[in-house]
């Protein structure tokens, strides 16, 4: 595997010219669906979803028309370059939590074969011919990726001692009341120390398998050498070290009633749960000695079981076998004839919102739902540090990264 290598950037950003740059920001295009889409472009014709969620116009193609939409925001003044590269540090403040201290930054994304950026779990595959369609018409990479950086803590530290004193370029403040802070380090100097302080680091992928993918296609097919903004990624890194990372839980739902007595063999414990909704059953299960997980099965009722994990087959990633994921996928399901391709099959629909779940069984349309607990970051390090790769959807990182607080050109300059 090849080392992390960090570039900073000449970053595209909003002027004045728009009024609040922050409100020009969008969510990540595949959280935007068509009614989302028409809403977002009513509100300015410079908000950023007229480029990543673009529409037809006469003789142009979307990707088309999101180019010219770029082009016309350049040209009128509304979008312009930073004179010279820069890292952007990016704070995310959660009301009622710690801030998340992140650094927007280009990464080399090397091949398919031999990248710097680990994937931490196994993905459900998606179409990437869209978004490669927009960048290869476009040449801009108009979103960044979150990574997580094995850097024992140093990138907190250094952007502690950067933001104390600085001003931020753009806020923005999402709809579920995130508040997402953009800053800029220009000097030379300082842009060194942080790329000496992550070089040769391991960076993990959190959100943003397939982009990362997109852009190693890209990259290939241009014939981009390292060092070329063509052969790089934009990506958030966030340490592992942070104390604002969380990690959330992604839940399971079957059709089929799953045989409970035949999933015995990995379970420790079963204690019935007097539960009317899902939240209730999610808090059960985050508030248990690990690793637990709630099950219900249609004509039953909710229980939360102890997994053992000294009962897991010898194929279990070993680093990650006291993950009750892991311990679901690889043991429960495997014994009542569920086989660890079905997880990326269609055979299991996962839930984000504990609630779809309950409701999913509550109604008899499913038949049985897996509740998941959130995933301890020292855990989840200790794992993807050995190169082990998680059954599909094992993670959320939330909140979100905003779109268009800064994003790259593939003729910017990097340092």
């Amino acid at each position: 595997m090849r080392a992390m290598q960090v570039f900073a950037f000449q970053g595209f950003r909003y002027t004045a010219k728009t009024g609040d740059p922050g409100r020009m920001a969008a969510p990540p295009f595949d959280q935007v669906d068509d009614r989302l889409r028409d809403d977002l472009h009513s509100r300015s014709p410079f908000h950023f979803s007229w480029f990543t969620r673009s529409v037809a116009r006469g003789v142009d193609g979307e990707h088309e028309a999101a180019g010219a939409v770029h082009s016309k925001w350049i040209e009128e003044g509304a979008v312009a370059r930073d004179s010279d590269p820069a890292l952007y540090p990016y704070v995310i403040e959660v009301p009622g939590e710690e801030p998340r201290l992140a650094l927007c930054c280009c990464l080399d994304v090397g091949s398919p074969e031999q990248s710097p950026l680990k994937p931490h779990e196994q993905t459900v595959e998606k179409p990437l011919a869209n978004r490669l369609a927009l960048l290869r018409e476009t040449r801009v990479d108009p979103e960044p990726v979150m990574l997580l950086a094995d850097d024992s803590g140093s990138l907190d530290t250094l952007l502690a001692e950067d933001l104390s004193a600085a001003a931020p370029l753009v806020a923005h403040t999402d709809g579920g009341g995130v508040r997402h802070v953009l800053y800029s380090i220009s000097e030379a100097r300082r842009i060194e120390v942080y790329k000496q302080a992550l070089a040769g680091r391991a960076a993990t992928i959190a959100d943003g398998h397939h982009r990362c993918r997109t852009a190693q296609i890209y990259a290939r097919e241009t014939g981009a050498r390292p060092g070329n903004p063509a052969a790089t990624k934009m990506a958030v890194l966030i340490s592992l070290e942070s104390r604002g990372l969380r990690i959330d839980p992604i839940h399971r739902e079957l059709a089929q009633p799953l045989s409970t007595m035949g999933m015995q063999a990995g379970v420790c414990a079963r204690t019935p749960l007097e539960v009317g909704n899902g939240n209730a059953i999610a808090a059960a299960v985050a508030a248990a000695e690990g690793p637990t997980i709630g099950v219900w099965t249609r004509g039953g009722s909710p229980e939360l079981w102890r997994l053992d994990p000294e009962m897991a087959p010898d194929d279990t990633p070993l680093r990650a076998r006291d993950l009750p994921a892991v311990l679901l996928h690889y043991m429960l399901l495997r014994a009542v004839g569920v086989p660890l391709v079905a997880s990326v099959d269609g055979t299991i629909t996962y839930r984000s919102d504990p609630e779809d779940l309950f409701s999913a069984l509550d109604r008899g349309d499913a038949g049985t739902g897996v509740w998941l607990p959130p995933m301890d970051p020292a855990v989840f390090a200790r794992a993807v540090s050995a190169g082990d790769l998680l059954p599909p959807k094992s993670t959320r990182f939330l909140p979100k990264l905003a779109s268009g607080l800064v994003w790259l050109g593939h003729d910017s300059a990097l340092l």
